[in-house]
């Protein structure tokens, strides 16, 4: 469908120049409500020990070899990680969880200054062992359609995208569901820290803390949205401005969200302001995370969207450094999209 896009970015955002409150408040994951399992030294060498078995590395063109060789690893590791995975995978409790204190070398080269960057070898091993502890979750994934294609991206400031609406910029990173416009958006996503910044606070909202009126959650389920394909997708000249119709929120007592003002045109009066009135629920009710060096935070894609502070990189290979995955559960919602290889959609 190839419709006429209007930005959404005049819609008003509030507090947008006040969401960053970087202190002790930010600080304490627990007044947050942040469901975080802490990895102790013992279980961080089991950790090690499991990786170690996992003979292959990460690769492009080997992926789903190396992939299955993760996935058979993950029994292997410490009993209450795999008891968290399962509880987020069910998706009854917390929508999200956070790890803290996983291995990773001391050694991790400089942060990048550009896409494509060949991967060095303790980068190699956070591949690794993120791909194991994804594993139970669903397939890794991605879009043959970006820029920069690879199964697990690696996120961190580029100075020329500063001011763009994207995970490489430094200003406000709105609120946003990954890849909301299409319909094999994934099931899962996963943040692992390599570098970390201070000033750089993750926001995570669960679509069942939502606080609004009945009226204004009906105005939401209609589908009244236009979203439009974001900017990390290479366009053609048959898709420039590739969008859908769609709703914000689907379900009742389990409610799911599309979420991503800044590609997103409101239709009607009645769904903007329902639409401003959302944006307002999600500052209310937001729960805030200052990323660490081993830290790996996965969320449900469906249930929550997510959001990060301005802050200042130096661009100096000292700056924040994450790396992401994309999961599905299943291929099957896939189905129509999916390319030769089971981890790549169309």
């Amino acid at each position: 469908m190839n419709l006429t896009m209007i930005s959404a970015s005049e819609l008003p955002y509030p507090d947008k120049d006040n969401i960053s409150t970087h202190g002790s408040e930010a600080c304490s994951l627990e007044s947050k409500s942040i469901n975080v399992l802490r990895i102790n030294e013992d279980e961080r060498k089991q950790i090690l020990a499991t990786v170690e078995q996992c003979i292959l590395d990460y690769s492009i063109a080997g992926f789903d070899e190396f992939y299955f060789s993760c996935w058979k690893q993950f029994p292997n590791l410490p009993q209450t990680l795999l008891v968290k995975l399962f509880e987020l995978k069910k998706g009854n409790r917390a929508h999200h969880i956070l790890i803290k204190g996983l291995p990773l070398p001391s050694d991790i080269h400089a942060t990048p200054s550009c896409k494509g960057t060949e991967h060095g070898e303790s980068t190699l091993f956070a591949r690794k062992l993120l791909s194991i502890l994804v594993s139970s979750l669903g397939y890794i994934y991605n879009f043959e359609g970006k820029k920069h294609f690879d199964y697990i991206d690696d996120v961190f400031p580029l100075f020329k995208d500063r001011n763009q609406q994207l995970g490489s910029n430094k200003c406000f990173l709105e609120w946003h569901v990954e890849d909301g416009f299409h319909e094999a958006k994934a099931d899962f996503v996963a943040l692992f820290c390599l570098r970390e910044d201070p000033q750089a606070e993750t926001y995570i909202f669960e679509v069942k803390d939502i606080d609004l009126e009945k009226p204004l959650e009906e105005e939401l389920q209609k589908k009244q949205f236009l979203i439009k394909k974001d900017t990390t997708f290479s366009p053609t000249s048959e898709d420039v401005e590739e969008s859908q119709v769609c709703s914000v929120l689907n379900g009742d007592l389990d409610k799911e969200i599309v979420f991503d003002p800044p590609f997103t045109t409101c239709l009607t009066e009645s769904a903007q302001k329902a639409f401003t009135e959302l944006q307002k629920s999600i500052n209310r009710n937001k729960k805030t995370v200052v990323l660490e060096k081993g830290d790996l935070l996965i969320f449900d894609n469906r249930r929550v969207a997510h959001a990060r502070s301005n802050y200042q990189p130096k661009y100096d290979g000292s700056d924040r450094w994450l790396l992401r995955c994309l999961l599905l559960e299943s291929t099957w919602k896939a189905r129509e999209y999916i390319s030769e290889s089971a981890h790549i959609i169309k």
